[in-house]
């Protein structure tokens, strides 16, 4: 699950970990909650971090802000906003282990093995 605001809703007023929790229900309803993970892409950090400063301004290629960032997930502290709104809405917490981080898990280990 993409976390940048710009793929989550049009309109800067959906930007909420509850849409990014829309979000993942649906992918879940769809494909399987073994089959959901999380893609934060913290830009932010990778922007400043790491694009040099001879390089294109990526923000230049779409129509949204790509430095926009869900409220309480501008980095990795904010992940238990995630955990609490699955937990919140229901979801069961091995669920909850696998869309963390333990279905790449279990991914990884299967094909590197």
């Amino acid at each position: 699950m993409n976390f940048l605001p710009g793929f989550l809703a049009a309109d800067p007023s959906g930007y909420t970990v509850a849409r990014l929790a829309d979000h993942i229900e649906h992918v879940a309803s769809v494909a399987g909650a073994d089959h959901v993970g999380l893609g934060p892409d913290f830009v932010r950090e990778v922007f400043t971090d790491l694009t040099p400063p001879c390089c294109e301004d990526p923000a230049a290629t779409v129509d949204f802000d790509v430095m926009a960032t869900l409220p309480g997930l501008a980095g990795p502290s904010g992940l238990p906003l995630v955990t609490g709104e699955l937990l919140a809405r229901g979801r069961a917490e091995p669920d909850i282990r696998g869309i963390l981080g333990g279905n790449l898990h279990r991914l990884l280990a299967a094909h590197l093995a």
